[in-house]
């Protein structure tokens, strides 16, 4: 490249994507600008203000390289972990060191507990290819006495916790502890990267000059009948001129860009949370990270289908004390009347994200399930009331894939999606952008072993809950 070019990047809520993305691209001496309505570099990812909605905007998400049969996922997890890792000893940090508080990345390890006493189809599929990466000795399952031994020989013994199955006496869920997994301090790790992209010398509009109206197009001289995009306008009515705009915009997407209803949906995962009191020290130090792993269930197996409805975990508790639970069987949808000419649709809606100020109440569903997860796992806080619940709004894509790619509708290569993070994306910070930009510049030449995987795929079916509707059961505004 002989002059810079100028890239504008759309965040609406932005997280990992957008940030992950700007960063990549400066690295490679591209004028980046970020646009987002919500004054981040104030309030710093802050869950508890008011203006964020993001999904990335969250005390913690966990961290796992366990994809069952989708090994590019693992492979791309495993490249994102060494960097969380490298960037954390950077700041001062040893992957094993103390200070768990300021670390981004914490190695808590990852109960992955079964719907029953053996392993489940996803789990064998999931070891299979971690014994093909040469990494099977990173796992644990309880009822192995090889990896039982090897484990008190590790130090992660006392974290293959062992629970009874209501109801069938002398039987216990299998357990499989992946000790490479764990999470990250996720607004942490987003307020960091957004002062690591601004130093680099990355720009950035937020808050009431960073929301934007629409996207500036003209009909292209080199495409008949196509538009290329040379910009955005901010809801201020400034113009911005850009040579690409990237729309990374989580699941505010298809609001900015309709072109991409097809591809995906906003739905949205429930979370409930307790606070433990400092003063309980017996609460306190059982679930803190260095002694209670990230631990996951599938209250029942997946359907004939591959359809999971039943997953739910929870994470060590944060260094403010909250325990966070999360419940994703059921993603819920909001559908609401689409605006005229969107691209697709379904009985004229699509579904988009409850206002922020909806979203403090979850379904009784969820709660039902929460509490069931807790009553069997969390003995401590059954019957407790929740100290916060909240609807975090993901963008499910069509088949769990993330989208990345030029959009073809628009010449010259003048828009580039970078969203459908289908809640698995935020392990990726670190990596992420990296693929992400070379896919911007290269194209089908990229060298990214993720391109397939992410390219714009029309012809694709929607799966993933996304073929439901507004008349499915997933549909908040009918409850």
């Amino acid at each position: 490249m002989t002059a810079p070019k100028s890239v504008a990047i759309i965040g609406g809520k932005t997280g990992i994507f957008g940030l992950s993305l700007a960063i990549a691209l400066r690295d490679k001496n591209y004028e980046v600008t970020v646009f987002d309505r919500s004054q981040y570099d104030a309030n710093g990812y802050d869950p508890a203000s008011d203006d964020v909605q993001a999904a990335s905007a969250d005390h913690n998400k966990i961290f796992r390289a366990s994809y069952g049969k989708e090994i590019h996922y693992q492979r791309l997890a495993f490249e994102s972990r060494k960097a969380w890792v490298a960037e954390d000893e950077k700041r001062g940090f040893s992957e094993h060191g103390n200070g768990s508080d300021d670390r981004i990345f914490i190695d808590s390890g990852m109960l992955r507990i079964q719907p029953s006493d053996h392993l489940a189809t996803l789990e064998k599929e999931t070891l299979a290819n971690m014994e093909r990466d040469g990494l099977r000795n990173t796992q644990f399952v309880k009822s192995d006495p090889a990896d039982s031994q090897r484990a008190e020989k590790l130090g992660w013994k006392e974290k293959i916790l062992d629970f009874q199955i209501p109801g069938s006496p002398g039987r216990s869920y299998e357990t499989v502890l992946d000790s490479t997994a764990g999470f990250i301090r996720c607004s942490h790790a987003c307020a960091h990267y957004q002062k690591v992209a601004a130093d680099k010398g990355v720009k950035f509009y937020l808050g009431p000059e960073g929301a934007i109206d629409s996207l500036v197009k003209l009909k292209s001289s080199l495409s008949p009948g196509q538009e290329k995009v040379t910009g955005l306008k901010t809801k201020s009515g400034i113009i911005h001129d850009a040579d690409v705009v990237v729309v990374a915009a989580g699941s505010f997407s298809t609001q900015i860009l309709p072109e991409l209803s097809y591809h995906l949906e906003s739905s949205a995962g429930s979370l409930a949370t307790f606070k433990i009191d400092r003063s309980n020290t017996a609460l306190w130090e059982k679930y803190s990270p260095e002694r209670f792993p990230v631990m996951t269930w599938k209250s029942v197996p997946r359907d004939n289908s591959g359809k999971d409805t039943g997953s739910i975990y929870v994470l060590p508790r944060t260094p403010e004390g909250l325990v966070k639970i999360g419940y994703r069987g059921i993603k819920w949808t909001n559908f609401q009347p689409a605006p005229e000419n969107t691209p697709f649709t379904q009985n004229g809606k699509w579904s988009v994200p409850l206002p922020v100020e909806e979203c403090s109440v979850i379904p009784e569903a969820a709660i039902y399930s929460i509490k069931q997860f807790v009553s069997i796992f969390l003995p401590e806080f059954d019957g407790t009331p929740f100290f916060s619940t909240k609807l975090c709004w993901y963008t499910d894509s069509l088949d769990n894939s993330f989208v990345i790619d030029n959009v073809p509708t628009f010449s010259e290569n003048s828009v580039f999606v970078c969203t459908g993070g289908s809640g698995h994306g935020a392990k990726f910070l670190p990596v992420l952008g990296q693929h992400a930009a070379d896919i911007l510049e290269k194209g089908d030449q990229s060298s990214s072993f993720m391109r397939e995987f992410w390219r714009w795929r029309p012809d694709a079916p929607r799966r993933n809950g996304l073929e439901e509707g507004p008349d499915g059961p997933r549909n908040i505004s009918h409850i």
